[in-house]
């Protein structure tokens, strides 16, 4: 069964290794996906497509349509 999990409040992001991604509201950590078929930089742009994602949904990254794999929600 795929997670799945609202990421739609989030602020800013950080990167671990070369393709997972770590969102955060502030200083609190949203969720957790990998990026498929995208490459992301300290320096990309993400954007939403729609907040309540699940492993294979969509996002924007760099203009780029990515696909996230692995969605782990973090924090309470």
């Amino acid at each position: 069964m795929a997670e799945c999990t609202n990421i739609g409040g989030f602020t800013n992001f950080s990167l671990v290794g070369t393709n997972s991604v770590i969102l955060y509201a502030g200083s609190s950590p949203v969720a957790r996906f990998d990026v498929l078929d995208c490459s992301v930089q300290p320096t990309s742009k993400i954007q939403l497509i729609k907040s309540d994602v699940c492993d294979g949904d969509e996002i924007m990254i760099d203009g780029s349509r990515c696909t996230m794999m692995e969605i782990r929600p973090l924090g309470p």
